[in-house]
């Protein structure tokens, strides 16, 4: 990142956490969709051409039509790979950079930006290895890139916010993140997270835990910090499994909301502005 402060108009927020992708900058924001399909996929679908260079990853409204016609040669969640090395679409072995980066090219045809400083919002599951492979991937786009957890721009996300502590919940494909986040003066931080992984039923049997995990997975964070049991705590949630949690949070009697999927990229462009 560089050390001037730009004006706000010229940062562009992408969210790629919740399986999902949006993007936001101070004067528009959407929500597109990150599936991913190789341009040969494509091209037998609307008989277009190869691009120069031969076969390649796409992410684009085609991979989206091409997601409704043919899944089985697209890749939904390209972040699902991030520990890999190399993944196979449709037979086309794909660099998990490229396969990093495309969601995030497709954010930036969307905004026609060239010059953009861009604020990536990651699983908050993420470690630092992680969040370091995307750093990379966004920057062979030749953008300058700060990938930051996403539970930070989600405890600002809704403008009714107020409590000290924000138990942030992504609820993706595979699992759902569970972040604690504290608010101060000096700012946001993301003290504490769990993991309550999506059990596949065809390995583990029909039984549907997993929203009683999720809350017990908030009941043991609230646990961690005995300032959140005497202070004001609310639970901000997203993804798969919004609705169903804050039902559950409800007849728990804890203060929960559902967070619409384009608050906290518009709630980062606005955080990171000038920063």
């Amino acid at each position: 990142m560089t050390g001037s402060v730009r004006a706000a108009d010229t940062v562009l927020a992408v969210d790629l956490s919740c399986s999902g992708l949006a993007v936001a900058s101070a004067s528009a924001s959407a929500v597109l969709d990150p599936v991913v399909a190789p341009a040969s996929v494509l091209a037998g679908m609307d008989g277009s051409s190869l691009p120069p260079g031969g076969d390649r990853i796409e992410c684009s409204e085609r991979s989206e039509a091409a997601a409704a016609r043919v899944p089985d040669h697209c890749l939904a969640d390209p972040l699902e790979h991030v520990h890999r090395n190399r993944v196979d679409v449709a037979g086309l072995s794909v660099p998990v950079r490229e396969l990093l980066a495309a969601p995030v090219a497709r954010a930036l045809r969307w905004a026609s930006a060239t010059e953009r400083e861009v604020v990536v919002l990651a699983p908050s599951d993420w470690g630092r290895s992680r969040t370091s492979r995307l750093t990379a991937a966004v920057g062979d786009l030749g953008v300058d890139a700060r990938v930051v957890r996403a539970a930070l721009a989600t405890a600002e996300a809704l403008p009714s916010s107020a409590s000290r502590w924000a138990v942030c919940v992504e609820s993706c494909r595979t699992r759902t993140t569970v972040g604690l986040v504290e608010r101060t003066r000096a700012g946001l931080t993301l003290v504490d997270r769990a993991v309550v992984h999506r059990r596949d039923i065809t390995r583990d049997g029909l039984g549907d835990d997993e929203v009683a995990r999720i809350l017990g997975a908030i009941a043991d964070l609230r646990r961690s910090r005995r300032e959140t049991a005497a202070g004001s705590t609310e639970v901000l949630v997203r993804g798969r499994l919004a609705e169903r949690v804050v039902d559950a949070c409800d007849r728990a009697r804890l203060l929960s909301f559902v967070v619409p999927p384009i608050s906290p990229v518009e709630a980062a462009s606005r955080l990171y502005a000038g920063l």
